[in-house]
């Protein structure tokens, strides 16, 4: 038995290396389905079952494409702290002022003390709705990136003890002479 393992060494390790191989293999595909899953609501799911209906899950809007920053977009060397309200560029502790936990870009601090604001939305999220404010999001991105009109969203919290779970209210604020043209725009926009 001795003699066969010598004179078949090479193959045994080759075959023991193409087994981890195909193991590992495995292993990296069920971690990629499971980080992957698309995430249903359960009440989405129970919903679209008793209809008998295919649960549709929303799709991210052009709008949607966020890039990512860890650094100040002046002091590419620095690492942000925060991003500003209005812009929405990340910013090192330098370049961002912070004014009642808010926090702003020096250009757009001016434009916020600089003007009297008004809320015009104040929509509800859940756990089992939390794309309902996404509208709001995608809307305030939208005018700052095509008009250059500033905005800014502000989400206040509530817990829910009866239901036990947090409900975010998504708030946008505009400057006061925007309102009238923007409660308009947003409607449409929403629709």
């Amino acid at each position: 038995m001795n003699h066969f393992f010598q004179e078949n060494f090479i193959t045994i390790i080759v075959f023991l290396l193409l087994i981890i191989f195909v193991l590992m293999g495995a292993m990296i595909f069920v971690l990629f389905k499971l980080l992957y899953k698309k995430d249903v609501s359960p009440k989405t799911l129970t919903t679209a079952k008793s209809k008998g209906v295919k649960p549709e899950i929303p799709k991210p809007m052009a709008s949607d494409n966020v890039v990512e920053s860890f650094y100040c977009i002046h002091h590419q060397e620095t690492p942000s702290v925060g991003a500003c309200l209005i812009c929405e560029e990340v910013f090192c502790d330098e370049c961002l002022i912070d004014h009642d936990s808010m926090h702003f870009c020096k250009e757009h601090f001016r434009i916020f003390a600089g003007n009297k604001w008004k809320q015009i939305t104040d929509v509800k999220t859940t756990p089992h709705s939390p794309e309902e404010g996404l509208f709001i999001y995608n809307f305030k991105r939208d005018i700052w990136k095509k008009r250059n009109i500033p905005t800014f969203v502000m989400t206040h919290y509530k817990i829910n003890i009866e239901n036990d779970y947090i409900e975010s209210f998504i708030q946008l604020n505009v400057r006061e002479e925007d309102v009238e043209k923007l409660e308009i725009e947003i409607q449409k926009y929403k629709a």
